[in-house]
């Protein structure tokens, strides 16, 4: 497929729920990423979090590499050596009581755990939300935008 030809693919693809900025990023390097044209520009969203260690970072490239070649995933309906260590280490670096670990698959299953937990522990149903915050799309990941028409 011809590089210019992506954009178009994707857009007749993805339904429309980002604004496009007209780039097709093909390649990254640490804080560094280029697009189709071969234009170098610094990454500023990190995959909203995801490559916050940047692109293609050799140690996380390693890692991820050398633990798909033992298991790639295991669900929590059984124990995993990896998953113990991460949660112990986890659990030393939280503050003192806390010491309990959710592991999640997104940014919007961690907030709808959040909303969960907080009315749980504290018995109140209402929360505090930063304006202009992206929380996710789903229903209670929804209900903490600052955008009365989604809530």
């Amino acid at each position: 497929m011809n590089l210019a030809d992506y954009a178009k693919t994707e857009d007749k693809y993805t339904l429309p729920l980002y604004g496009k900025r007209g780039i097709t990023l093909v390649r990254g390097q640490g804080a560094v990423v280029w697009d189709d044209t071969g234009k170098e520009y610094i990454d500023c969203t990190a995959g909203q979090g995801v490559a916050i260690v940047g692109h293609a970072c050799k140690q996380v490239v390693e890692a991820i590499s050398e633990q798909a070649g033992r298991l790639i995933t295991c669900t929590g309906s059984f124990h995993n050596d990896q998953r113990a260590l991460l949660m112990e280490k986890l659990a030393e670096l939280a503050p003192a009581g806390l010491n309990r670990v959710f592991l999640c698959n997104s940014g919007t299953e961690a907030i709808e755990a959040a909303i969960k937990f907080a009315r749980i522990s504290t018995g109140k149903k209402g929360i505090i939300c930063a304006e202009r915050g992206f929380h996710g799309r789903t229903f209670g990941a929804l209900s903490a935008t600052h955008k009365p028409e989604y809530r």
